[in-house]
């Protein structure tokens, strides 16, 4: 009789599976930054202050960013940001740089107001407007005359709940200030529209008329405006390289 045949031998235990990472520090540093990203400046701000665990990077090679510079890095990408490839002057560190474009970024807000007028934006970029186009202005040949202040084209001479305001439907309006009888609006794209009363030239097109409907001001073209800012008949915008421009008196 035939010997029986020999077992196989056992088969080779599975390699044990990598534990999963237990610490928000043990993920990887380019994912830390894809988590970190979404957080708010102020937050971010804070890691990098309280914990220098957040300033780690992997040796041996150069050190490169740490996560929190990393996810502020990753929100300029999302915003079309062009980072230059050195550190500008003048600059302490690329972390305060970068919280600084965030706060440049924010614009002037999302609402604001002049004398007999407001100017809200929309979670959606929308610009809506509404007051009273005619109110404190001087007759012209016995009849009041629209201001634009409400950047609707005159047609409507008071509008009581906010409106939005079509010429500008599609731009994605980022920011909005107000002087006392004028409005720029600022996009997402960093372009600057003013309209309303052009008293002084607070309105940038190179004269003191009134413009009834948002108008681009070409004087800014070339310039990515990062925010805007309006007192009574003067105007200021900060450019995304640092510039300050401003029109009015």
């Amino acid at each position: 009789a035939l010997p029986p045949p020999e077992a196989p031998p056992p088969a080779a235990a599975p390699p044990p599976a990598a534990a999963p990472p237990r610490l928000l520090l043990d993920l990887p540093l380019d994912v830390l930054a894809l988590v970190l990203s979404p957080l708010p400046p102020n937050e971010l701000a804070n890691l990098g202050l309280v914990s220098r665990a957040f300033h780690r990077g992997p040796p041996p090679q150069q050190p490169p960013p740490p996560a929190v510079e990393l996810a502020l890095r990753l929100r300029a990408e999302e915003r079309g940001e062009a980072l230059p490839a050195h550190l500008p002057p003048g600059e302490r560190s690329w972390l305060q740089h970068l919280l600084a474009l965030e706060a440049l970024g924010d614009g002037s807000g999302a609402l604001d107001g002049g004398a007999f007028f407001s100017c809200f934006v929309s979670p959606e970029g929308e610009l809506l407007t509404c007051g009273d186009d005619h109110a404190g202005l001087l007759e012209v040949d016995g009849a009041e005359r629209p201001s634009g202040l409400l950047g609707q084209g005159g047609g409507e001479p008071q509008v009581w709940v906010p409106t939005p305001v079509k010429p500008l439907q599609g731009a994605c309006v980022h920011a909005v200030a107000c002087g006392e009888q004028h409005t720029l609006a600022l996009t997402a794209a960093g372009a600057v529209y003013s309209f309303g009363g052009g008293r002084r030239g607070a309105l940038g097109h190179g004269g003191t008329s009134d413009v009834l409907s948002p108008r681009r001001i070409d004087g800014l073209a070339s310039v990515r405006a990062a925010s805007v800012a309006a007192g009574a008949y003067h105007s200021l915008v900060v450019s995304r390289d640092g510039g300050l421009f401003t029109f009015g008196a």
